[in-house]
């Protein structure tokens, strides 16, 4: 894989090391490519974004394994359902070609999941044919340590089988693998945690408690004691944190132990669909849910929903149709499956009640398909003329509607199963997905992350949004998305208005999120500002892991700066800037006018304006230069460089007013005694920046309904009422940008 290497030497900033491609992993992406819903080898291969390179890359920014050093912390975020167990099945791969010992993978807080990931792992890696690359324990413990040490003692001597353990993300399942290690020689040995939804249960749920002072620095949740204590039992160690939802990490406290130090993106393939997909690009694929079809305490139920109804009858169109295509498939082992998810609520009993609803129903169409098939054709047609329709227009070549009900009759009713997937103890533990090709699964909490649906093809999620989500959770709800090209036409999601439009605006944080990360790459995320776009309708993430302090910057109304002239080097820049700004835009837009021009009302003013500015050249000439030291104050401008820059991107067309204060003169502003002036104070509240007489056009008139204002002003400050001679701190450059409310932006910002 010479070719793979070439491109990881020409990635900036450079890797630490470069991880070459082995037989383990040559042997494994052979394996992937044959799978029955995989991507080809040289898909996999090729490419630089492809899995392999991607991997290597994520790999090479870990501590060598010929090295000693601190263990670290990496990052890695992919779309939901886009291929992230692939991704780290590679870097697990790559590390044992490279010369790790022991990898360690975290493998979900439930049973299902972990069992779910633990059985693709010995699938996908060869563990279940007798592979030599291999050793693999599962929720091992202290009883495991004669086994486990032998497996080290011949990997150290003779690179023999190095260990793979999968163990449950578990207060007893962690501390006892922990225990484990104790016990075994591994000082020297080169290893790796993988975190799979490492957002989940990992992080400490105190974090919001300590920060607040209503716990001590030292109370932690338990698993997350559980998670560090692992770390620390392995000197030489990379953790990588595996998540398509990674607020919370990003909002970690800097001195937090989980804490990452560098973030790296898995790149979807061609065929994922995911967000834009099916919000943006193919609004035709969602259904509403009304209100008055979701049961609740005022809304009593006796019957199935029409939506549901209407849901099922997709759903056994779509099957019948990917049954038809498959009888004429050379390959019947690849996309075996279609299934329909129905995901009610959290609440198992809702599961019974929507589960009963879909078996009545499902025999009920079953019982009048086959039995007017031959009699009524017409009746039958008429039943699904609706669904069919809709279907015609998303998935032009669909079969025709006599031959889908015919193949309903031959096939897909025999194939078809209806399973609950919860905790309940009659419910379906595991899905043997070769039993049947056809599956309705109704179920919460299992199938709400990281539960891979194969053939997902129907979603029915009456689920409200439930007051004010977290973005990561309503994110990770959505199992739908996924490697759905060949077949999107026929997906259709069913979601009640507000959470489809919660979707909707999830979007724009997602692909922001990923464009900052990816513009970080490679580089320490401690210099990383944690700054998240959000809509008011959605939280980051679940405020009790937030150690971080964040807190919602509205960018609308005035932005003052209180503290301009803490640093003399930064001072000193923005006097200069104000001046050079101001020629430069005289020459590129003409000589400042009246301010009156642009404010009727002040017929008498010393102010100036330059009038529709491009707003680009606001924020890259201005706004992008100024220097702002305080750190609350570099807070508020760090969001508001954010909220611009995304109007900006939403329209180039965008201008501004420029107001000149005074027209650039140096005006005098006092500050009350006693508030010194060295760098512990605050030199100019919001209030003593701007002048307010009674009667007259004040300063914060000097603004805008339609387009953001920027006011720039030059003046010394001191104590005495009317002395300017007098003041103490001279040729302050100072400004204040006003942003309409219907330009409104609302930021989460991280507060040092």
């Amino acid at each position: 894989m010479t070719t793979s290497i070439t491109v990881l030497q020409q990635i900036q900033p450079s890797l630490r090391w470069f991880p070459k491609s082995g037989d383990c992993t040559e042997e494994f992406l052979k394996r992937k490519s044959k799978d029955s819903n995989g991507p080809s080898y040289n898909d996999l291969t090729t490419g630089d974004d492809s899995v392999l390179v991607e991997a290597q890359r994520i790999l090479g920014r870990c501590l060598p394994p010929s090295q000693a050093g601190t263990p670290d912390t990496g990052l890695v975020v992919g779309y939901v359902q886009s291929g992230k167990t692939m991704s780290f099945e590679t870097v697990i791969a790559l590390a044992r070609d490279n010369g790790f010992g022991l990898v360690i993978v975290l493998a979900g807080t439930q049973n299902l999941l972990r069992d779910q990931s633990e059985d693709r792992l010995k699938k996908d890696l060869g563990i279940d044919d007798g592979d030599e690359h291999w050793a693999h324990f599962s929720n091992p413990n202290s009883t495991k340590r004669m086994a486990a040490e032998t497996r080290l003692s011949a990997w150290k001597k003779k690179q023999k089988k190095s260990l793979l353990i999968t163990v449950l993300k578990n207060l007893t399942r962690l501390d006892d693998l922990t225990a484990l290690l104790g016990l075994l020689p591994v000082v020297d040995v080169p290893a790796l945690i993988i975190d799979d939804e490492s957002d989940q249960a990992s992080l400490n749920t105190k974090a919001a408690r300590i920060k607040s002072g209503a716990s001590p620095a030292g109370d932690v949740s338990e698993t997350y004691r559980a998670v560090v204590a692992l770390r620390a039992a392995l000197p030489r160690h990379s953790y990588l944190q595996y998540t398509a939802t990674p607020q919370a990490n990003l909002l970690l406290a800097q001195a937090d132990f989980l804490n990452p130090d560098f973030a790296e993106l898995v790149t979807p393939g061609g065929e994922y669909t995911g967000g834009k997909a099916f919000f943006k690009d193919n609004p035709g694929l969602i259904c509403d849910i009304p209100v008055k079809e979701v049961p609740s305490p005022t809304n009593d139920l006796k019957s199935a929903p029409k939506s549901l109804l209407s849901a099922l009858r997709f759903f056994l169109l779509a099957a019948a149709d990917h049954s038809i295509l498959r009888k004429s498939s050379t390959d019947k082992k690849k996309d075996r499956n279609r299934s329909m998810m129905v995901h009610p609520s959290l609440a198992t009993a809702s599961h019974k009640t929507y589960k009963r609803w879909v078996d009545k129903a499902f025999k009920s169409l079953k019982k009048t398909v086959i039995g007017m098939f031959s009699t009524n054709l017409a009746a039958v047609r008429k039943l699904f003329a609706g669904e069919y329709k809709s279907l015609r227009q998303t998935h032009p070549t669909i079969n025709s509607l006599d031959d889908l009900l015919q193949e309903m009759v031959e096939d897909v009713f025999d194939e078809l199963n209806a399973v609950e997937v919860n905790g309940t103890p009659d419910a379906e533990k595991k899905i043997d997905w070769k039993a049947n090709r056809y599956w309705i699964l109704v179920g919460g909490m299992k199938l709400d992350r990281g539960y891979t649906v194969e053939g997902l093809c129907v979603t029915y999620m009456p689920r409200p949004l439930g007051g004010s989500p977290a973005a990561d959770t309503l994110q990770q709800r959505a199992r739908f998305f996924g490697y759905k090209a060949k077949y999107l036409g026929v997906c259709r999601v069913f979601l009640q208005a507000s959470v489809r439009a919660a979707f909707s605006d999830y979007i724009e944080h997602e692909e922001f999120v990923r464009g900052a990360l990816a513009s970080h790459r490679g580089k320490r995320l401690a210099e990383w500002r944690r700054d998240f776009i959000l809509t008011q309708l959605l939280r980051p993430t679940r405020p009790n892991v937030v150690g971080l302090g964040v807190r919602r910057v509205p960018v609308d109304g005035w932005l003052v700066p209180e503290v301009l002239q803490r640093d003399e080097v930064a001072a000193a820049n923005n006097r200069a800037l104000l001046k050079k700004v101001t020629h430069l835009w005289t020459e590129r837009f003409g000589p400042a006018v009246s301010a009156a021009t642009v404010v009727p009302r002040a017929t008498h003013t010393n102010h100036t304006a330059f009038q529709n500015i491009p707003l680009k050249a606001v924020l890259d000439d201005f706004l992008l230069e100024v220097q702002v030291k305080d750190q609350r104050d570099s807070e508020e401008h760090a969001a508001m460089l954010i909220a611009l820059g995304v109007m900006v991107a939403e329209d180039a067309t965008l201008t501004a007013n420029v107001f000149l204060m005074n027209g650039l003169k140096t005006g005098y502003r006092t500050r009350s005694r006693g508030r010194g002036v060295d760098a512990s104070h605050r030199f100019a509240p919001i209030n003593q920046y701007f002048s307010q007489s009674a009667g007259t056009a004040n300063d914060r008139d000097f603004r805008s309904d339609d387009r953001v204002c920027l006011q720039l002003r030059s003046f010394d400050l001191g104590t005495h009422q009317r002395d300017q001679s007098q003041a103490d701190i001279k040729d302050v450059a100072w400004f204040a940008l006003n942003v309409p409310k219907k330009m409104m932006k609302a930021l989460i910002v991280e507060e040092r």
